[in-house]
């Protein structure tokens, strides 16, 4: 049985139980769904296109939780002078890459 987090630890040792615990699902996921109900949101994890689990978050905890994302990447982003793209982007680049193709193959 794994040990529980006493209340009052800090975010790292938090951090380094949940990574750590083997009790604990650990997912990867490289696509999303979103969407929001009358009193929730829903957060659908996707693994190569296929639902891996599902995540229901409260308005307020959705919110604080986009923050804190948000945060997150800014800082990288500000210490790597780096912008990170966004899975909109890297999908409008590749259809202007597959249009300009398709111009190429339509000219021969």
């Amino acid at each position: 049985m794994r040990k529980e987090i006493e209340l009052g630890k800090n975010v790292d040792e938090i951090i380094k139980f949940a990574v750590n615990a083997p009790d604990i699902p650990h997912l990867y996921a490289n696509g999303f769904i979103n969407a929001m109900g009358n009193g929730d949101t829903v957060l659908i994890l996707q693994q190569n296109g296929k639902p891996i689990a599902t995540l229901n978050l409260s308005f307020t905890l959705t919110k604080t939780l986009a923050q804190k994302l948000e945060q997150i990447i800014g800082d990288l982003e500000k210490d790597t002078k780096n912008i990170i793209m966004t899975t909109d982007d890297i999908s409008g680049a590749l259809a202007k890459r597959e249009k300009k193709k398709t111009k190429k193959r339509n000219k021969k």
